[in-house]
This record gives structure tokens, sequence and C-alpha cells, in this order.
């Protein structure tokens, strides 16, 4: 039977210390632990968790947390170049370790003897549980982004010490990064625990689905070929768009739109996060401070899949969740060369380096850029899909995010 354990006795000793029996297990598997495992999503859209007795699918080395598509390094030394949003481009990564797990086991059951074992644990089981219904979901069978992956399987660096490279110098961080995907080495990356963190980020399934999510978008949009010198990699509006596309892939999971306030429920970052019930549209992102949104891209990625989750939404009757999610991964594999193809009419060229533009002259320029990934996004999308797409665009993007001419030819 299975057990569940309010998150709010996550702080009680009794959870860890009670336990008895063999402190290992001897098995080869199927192994069942103790984990912080999504429950649902209620009907007001909020997301429910528990700490949970779950049958790993794909681990098959319980003590090294290893198995088909992921292996878990504790510490070590991560560099990293650049960060934007939770994209990391990490240089390198040196030392690392065996999890370390401190469990007992009781009739067959893991159960954790401190947060990082619980939390270590739970942070497989979310990549586990992604793997085993991705098809379900997205249309994607697993093996196919399993060849994308350098070795065959994901590394998830549970807390490195952070240091950012360049110019010379190292600079080790004390901040906080929450979770991460790198796309050059396809590794997804968990930093140090936050005391604000209500539900633990590494076992949020909203937050390791949002992270895939990143991994989905390199494997389409850059066709898995991700290059920090590619233009679209460097532009700011594509990033925004590479989060909003993470935050569809979340919801694809999870039916919430409410991708932060199950782990971070600070009010102002949660409701600017929860894309579906924002209402802020491009227009109100102009501006040195637009109190809409914080100016962040991910502002953009916020109107990126409120359109999408919209588009679904007007479709239902006709069109499942799993047909939405891989009409979007088929499309986002078209855009990258219809808009280098684009004229500068209707997308503007790379940024120079000088002269550095007015804000003003950003939001112009950024907007341009905007209306022509959306414009190559609804010429390549699906016929039945167009209507809807093109009237959620409109209504989030606007005039400035997707200008006249940018819809014209595909939306008219």
């Amino acid at each position: 039977m299975t057990k569940s354990i309010p998150l709010r006795l996550l702080v009680a000793a009794n959870l860890f210390t009670t336990a008895c029996g063999t402190k290992t297990f001897s098995m080869t598997g199927p192994f069942k632990a103790l984990v912080v495992a999504f429950s649902r999503t209620n009907t007001a859209g909020s997301t429910e968790f528990a700490v949970t007795e779950k049958q790993f699918r794909t681990l098959t080395n319980f003590n090294e947390l290893d198995g088909t598509y992921l292996t878990i390094k504790r510490g070590g030394t991560l560099g990293i170049r650049q960060i934007n949003g939770s994209i990391v481009q990490a240089d390198s990564f040196s030392g690392g370790s065996s999890p370390g797990l401190r469990y007992n086991v009781k009739s067959g059951v893991a159960i954790p003897m401190d947060y990082s074992t619980l939390a270590m644990l739970s942070a497989y089981y979310q990549i586990d549980e992604i793997y085993s219904t991705l098809e379900e979901k997205t249309g994607i069978a697993p093996a196919t982004l399993q060849a994308l992956i350098p070795g065959g399987k994901h590394i998830m660096l549970f807390e490195p010490q952070v240091k950012i490279t360049g110019n010379g110098t190292d600079v080790t961080l004390g901040m906080k990064l929450n979770a991460a995907f790198s796309p050059i080495d396809k590794k997804f990356l968990l930093f140090q625990r936050s005391p604000v963190e209500a539900v633990p980020l590494a076992g949020n399934f909203q937050v390791l689905t949002h992270e895939f999510g990143h991994f989905i978008f390199d494997y389409s949009f850059f066709a898995s070929k991700y290059d920090a010198k590619n233009r679209w990699a460097d532009e700011w509006t594509l990033k925004g768009f590479n989060e909003g596309f993470a935050d569809f892939v979340s919801w694809t999971f999870t039916d919430s739109t409410d991708i932060l306030r199950a782990s971070i429920n600070i009010k102002k970052i949660a409701d600017e996060r929860d894309f579906g019930k924002t209402t802020f549209t491009f227009e109100d992102l102009s501006g040195d401070d637009p109190t809409a949104c914080g100016g962040q891209f991910y502002c953009v990625g916020s109107l990126f899949a409120r359109s999408l989750v919209q588009t679904w939404t007007a479709m239902q009757s006709s069109v499942t969740k799993k047909e939405m999610a891989a009409a979007v991964i088929d499309t986002l594999k078209l855009c990258q060369d219809d808009m280098t193809a684009m004229d500068v009419a209707i997308l503007p060229i790379e940024k120079p380096a000088t002269p550095v533009l007015t804000t003003a002259q950003s939001y112009e320029r950024n907007g341009k850029i905007a209306g022509g990934f959306l414009r190559a996004f609804v010429l390549r999308a699906p016929t039945k899909l167009k209507g809807e797409l093109c009237t959620a665009f409109k209504n989030n993007f606007g005039i400035h995010g997707f200008p006249q001419l940018a819809r014209t030819g595909s939306c008219d």
C-alpha cells in the first residue's frame, strides 16, 4: 500500500530517525523509497505534494543513484560561463562523489535519514517519472532523447560548488541558483537549498519538468546543436521563448500554470510566474521599470506559454494535450531556419556590440524578434491550430510583440 506523509512533517526528526531495519539495499531491484512526489493539481490550480512510498522504474544501482537515463553526483566544482534564467552554460566539472545516501530499510522501503538523501532520491524519482511518461505526454520516444545525451545518460549535479569562469578569473558563488539545465552537456543542476523552499526544489515535479523542457527546446528548436555563439541562443527574446516553452512542458505533465508557488511561496514572485493567471501583455513590458512583470526575459516566455495553453483550451474538444505538445515540438523544429532567412523588414539583423541601444530601441527590436519567431511558428504550425494560435498571439503580444508586418501572410 502506498504511504503518504504530509510535507509539513518533513521537519519532524522522527521521519528520518525512527526507521529500523537493514541500512543498505543488497538486492538488485526494483527499489522502493520514501520520496517527495507530485500528488495532483487541485481545482484551484495549485499543485499538491507528499512524502510518499514510490517504486523506481529505471534505477539499477540504488546506492550510486545510477540508472537508464540518469546518474547523480554529489558536490564537486562546477565552472559556469554564463547564466540565463535556468539555462546554464557550463564550462567544466571536476570532483564530485558518490551520493553518500543515508537511509534505513523497513519492509523493503528505503527511509531517508537526512534531507540530502531525501532530496537526491526525490530528484532521481522526478526524472524517472518524466522518462517513464515522456511518450504518453509529448509523443517523443525516450530513446530519441537518450541518443542525444553524452554517454547515454544525464548527469545530475547535486549541490556543487559554483565558479563563474572568464577573463582569466574564477569567482566562487555563494548565491542560490535553484535548479538549472546545461544544454552543452545535457546536465541537470541542483544547487544549494534555500530556507525559503516549502516543497524542496529537488522534489518539485513542476520545477524538474520545466528544466526538462529546456532539454526538449534544445532538441527541437536548436536541433540538439546548441552553440552559445548561435545568434538565437544569445537573443534576449529567444531566451524568453525557451523559458516559456519550458513552462508549457511543465503544464503538459502537471496541468498547472503555477510553476514556483509550491516551492517558493513568495507572493510577488509566484504570482508573476503563474502564466495562467497573469494578465499583462507584451505592450506592458515597455519602459525602464515595467510594473506588470519584472523586465526579465521569462516575462516574454509567460506570454508564449499562456498563448499555447489558451490555444489548447479553445480546441480541447478536438485536440488532446499529447497532440498539442507534439505539434508544438514539431513546429519548433522548423522555426530556426525560417527566422534566419527572414527579410530584415520583419526581423532585424543580429545586434552589433555597439552602439548601446536605448530602452525604447531595445523594446522595439525585441518586439520585432518576437514577431519574427511567432510568424515562423504560425506558418509552420498544423493548419487546424493556426486560427487559435493567431488569436492567442495577437491578444498576448499585441502590435509590438507581434507586429502587423509579421502577421501578414501568416494570420490573415
